[in-house]
């Protein structure tokens, strides 16, 4: 049986360099390859690049003048573009480029060093916005700079794919020139920047940092560098300095300069950068934030897919028998999407990392395929399986599964349905935080329903409540639920808690705004249920407090504050009420005052009011004054002192029949702020 080729077959110029045209796999069987074969390696590598390129350009590349550099690139100069991470969106920019660097120094690439450095220039000048025309000047300073001995060793260690990480020195990710991040400000950085390879992510520093040149004039309009235009950029930026943007520039393209990878990264109104300290580790320098928008990525923009990408791509025969089989299913895609479909897994199954082709994969199956419930069911347990390590990069995956088939799914089993994600990523902390809330957002839109919404929130709480997930989730949940303290939200949290139980140090942080929204609208359940999910083990260290007669009743009731603070923990709030004591802290103030409420209407006996400060600290609260009320309403002053230290007790025996709320406040017209450790309220219960 004669082979069945492509629509269009590979050109005479092909055959003439000793390679046979592809044919189609007919058959699973057909589909297997041998990654470490040149031959097969290099035919699918030709026949994605016809695919990638269209007939128009695959016939100019492949006749005419240019045949002698298509019969010459399809060596190893093929593998180091197709096999280097994925191409750019403008793969004819890319040849063009590649074939200049050939015209310009055919023999220097027969030297691996230069051929993966071209290469490498090649795949990155493609890109949009990027100059054709300036590749070449690219190209030649890491030759001769290398050829010099004054690059560091590591370049000349370092892949294809990761000297396209090196020769992308630019601004923003993108080109600049002379009067920037160019050619000039290399060679300066090359050859006034001599470090070792982690000391880089220090090289920010060697510029000041500066809002306003010697001139007065803000780096925020044209004239801040303008006296010095005559200097090269990088050395104008040492010497006049800069803000966190020139900084990090400063110090990534030090590091590139010199042949080692480095990128800019944007975070919330903040530039930062990262220098690869060591193969597969990444390094965050000058990172204020998890927030960061890579301007240089082969696949996206996150943190998680440089890490996620740096890992397979290190995997090279896994990585590079993945492709061959996703080749094969682009191939195959249109004329027998069966066995398409086959291919595909067969990629996903040699290298299971490759978030791209997952993504490639389900938008596939979505748009052509058109799985049944089950068959996608499989496909996204399969996808949160390989990538639960990497949790941004599973909800990636999974959220085009989630979509397409959230309809098929019965109305009681969709909140099932969407947790699986979060039962898989429960246990894995992941390179970097992430935008949870974000996707929580996607998913009870696929809800739809108010009620199933909460439900949802609830379930993924008890889930995550062990996990570093629990923090986003809170949050989410506070902005979406809990803005006008519904009392149905702070259920659905407390319920949520106490079913998963357990809190770390960002649980606590998370949950502040939650225990401060909960106190504001007088919910003491919810109140109750997040402090004892964020509970302190350890107290104040308060005087022995003298109890009155009967019962704690301020133990498990609720504080709120007039204000907080920087200083506050309302992880601490309702230790305050305990014996063992807490911590609140208001801003500062004129009368700051704690409003108690009680956990039971009481016949108080008592009062004990104290702090563990002292010295100046201590006279910050006085004059003290507290207060008692029934309905939170109407005061009743108790107890007023002016001398600090205490602890102030106050009995009430028989003064206090019916108290539902204690008030301590300071009382005067100074502005300052106020602490305490301890309101304990004693009595006889009357509820």
């Amino acid at each position: 049986m004669k082979p069945r080729y492509f629509s269009y077959f590979l050109p005479l110029a092909l055959t003439a360099a000793g390679f046979a045209a592809v044919s189609l796999p007919d058959s699973e069987a057909a589909l297997e390859v041998r990654a470490e074969d040149t031959a097969t390696r290099r035919q699918w590598a030709l026949a994605e690049l016809e695919r990638a390129l269209g007939p128009k350009e695959w016939k100019a590349l492949a006749n005419g003048p240019r045949s002698t550099f298509f019969r010459d690139m399809q060596g190893p100069l093929l593998e180091e573009l197709m096999f280097s991470g994925p191409l750019p969106e403008d793969p004819a920019k890319m040849l063009r480029i590649a074939e200049a660097l050939w015209k310009e120094d055919r023999s220097g690439m027969a030297d691996r060093h230069e051929l993966t450095t071209a290469a490498a220039v090649a795949l990155m000048y493609a890109r949009k916005d990027w100059p054709e025309d300036q590749a070449d000047e690219r190209y030649r300073y890491f030759r001769d700079s290398r050829k010099a001995g004054k690059l560091h060793p590591v370049f000349d260690t370092l892949a294809t794919w990761e000297k396209r990480f090196v020769v992308s020195a630019g601004g923003n990710g993108g080109w600049a020139g002379d009067s920037g991040w160019g050619e000039q400000s290399l060679v300066w950085l090359r050859d006034h920047v001599k470090l070792p390879v982690k000391d880089y992510t220090g090289a920010c520093w060697q510029a000041p940092y500066r809002l306003e040149n010697v001139f007065g004039d803000s780096i925020h309009g044209s004239n801040y560098y303008a006296p010095f235009e005559k200097m090269i950029h990088a050395e104008r930026v040492r010497e006049v300095g800069g803000v966190c943007g020139s900084l990090s520039h400063y110090g990534a393209t030090a590091a590139r300069a010199n042949g080692i990878p480095a990128i800019t990264m944007g975070e919330p109104g903040h530039c930062a950068y990262a220098v690869r300290t060591a193969a597969g580790e990444w390094t965050p320098a000058y990172s204020l934030s998890w927030e960061r928008g890579l301007h240089t990525s082969l696949w996206g923009r996150t943190w998680t897919q440089l890490v996620l990408q740096e890992k397979v791509l290190g995997e090279k025969y896994a990585t590079d028998r993945s492709s061959l089989h996703l080749w094969q299913a682009r191939a195959l895609r249109g004329k027998n999407p069966e066995l398409a479909e086959k291919a595909y897994l067969l990629a996903l199954k040699a290298q299971p990392l490759d978030q791209p082709a997952w993504s490639e994969f389900v938008a596939w199956l979505r748009d052509v395929r058109k799985p049944a419930p089950m068959a996608w069911k499989k496909v996204h347990d399969d996808a949160l399986a390989a990538l639960a390590d990497y949790p941004e990069a599973a909800w990636d995956v999974a959220k085009g599964i989630e979509a397409a088939m959230i309809d098929a799914v019965p109305a009681d089993e969709r909140i099932p349905f969407l947790l699986s994600f979060h039962n898989a990523i429960a246990a894995h902390k992941g390179p970097v935080m992430w935008d949870l809330p974000k996707a929580l957002d996607e998913q009870a839109k696929l809800l739809g329903k108010p009620s199933a919404e909460l439900e949802f929130f609830e379930q993924v709480v008890s889930m995550q409540s062990k996990s570093d997930w629990l923090a986003p989730v809170v949050a989410w949940g506070s902005e979406r639920f809990g803005k006008g303290g519904e009392t149905a939200w702070y259920e659905s949290l407390g319920r949520g808690l106490s079913t998963g139980g357990g809190a770390g140090e960002s649980t606590r942080k998370a949950l502040r705004p939650a225990i401060l929204a909960a106190a504001a609208t007088g919910n003491v359940d919810a109140f109750q249920a997040l402090a004892k999910a964020v509970a302190v083990e350890e107290g104040p260290k308060l005087p022995p407090l003298e109890p009155f007669p009967g019962e704690l009743l301020s133990a498990g009731g609720l504080i709120r504050l007039s204000t907080t603070s920087n200083w506050d923990a309302p992880e601490s709030h309702a230790a305050v009420l305990e014996a063992k004591g807490g911590r609140l802290h208001t801003d500062s103030e004129v009368r700051p005052h704690v409003v108690v409420r009680l956990a039971k209407l009481g016949e108080l006996s008592g009062i004990v009011v104290a702090d563990a400060s002292t010295g100046y600290n201590a006279s910050r609260l006085v004059p003290i004054k507290v207060s008692i009320s029934e309905d939170g309403q109407s005061w009743q002053e108790v107890f007023r002192t002016e001398k600090p230290g205490g602890p102030w007790r106050i009995d009430l025996a028989g003064k206090a029949p019916r108290v539902g709320w204690v008030k301590v406040e300071r009382d005067d017209d100074r502005k300052e702020v106020f602490h305490l450790s301890a309101v304990h309220a004693y009595g006889r219960r009357l509820q």
